[in-house]
């Protein structure tokens, strides 16, 4: 239960850690290749983008998490915390939504034909591995949303009684 708890908490950051660590070394890597031994990697370019989509889609799942994404508040702040409450609630229904529609589209995508048959210029990886990163990232924000969700009936369930 302690390792669940653990993943809970902190998968999203410690694998965006990683990614990010990996991202400025393979930059650093390949600006040292380039001005000093005066040859570049050709493939640290596409492995850094492919690490960075991967980055910004658990990213999207933390933020989620932590509840940090940019929101208007103006309209939201007018209103008493029942009303609040009420109106999160809603709102997190319709990302939820969004969110499942979302992670089954960009997987009928990946399964494609024309998609699955797909490799990259360089290294000739598999693009439905890059193009995962959506529904992977879509499918973690959607059990943050739940999560959210939750909690946020906890409150108005508590506000009430």
């Amino acid at each position: 239960m302690l390792v669940l708890r653990w993943i809970d908490s902190n998968a999203e950051k410690a694998l965006a850690s990683i990614l990010l660590a990996a991202i400025v070394l393979l930059i650093f890597g390949n600006v040292f290749m380039r001005y000093v031994v005066n040859a570049s990697l050709s493939w640290g370019e596409e492995i850094t983008l492919w690490l960075f989509v991967w980055f910004v889609w658990l990213g999207v799942s933390y933020a989620f998490h932590t509840g940090e994404h940019v929101r208007i508040t103006v309209l939201r702040d007018a209103f008493n915390e029942h009303t609040r409450l009420c109106m999160d609630l809603v709102i997190a229904l319709l990302v939820l939504g969004f969110l499942i529609v979302l992670t089954f589209e960009c997987i009928k995508l990946i399964l494609m034909p024309f998609v699955a048959s797909q490799t990259s210029v360089v290294l000739g990886l598999p693009i439905p591995i890059l193009y995962a990163s959506a529904p992977v990232g879509a499918g973690l924000s959607a059990i943050r949303v739940i999560q959210h969700i939750r909690r946020t009936l906890r409150l108005i369930a508590a506000y009430k009684a």
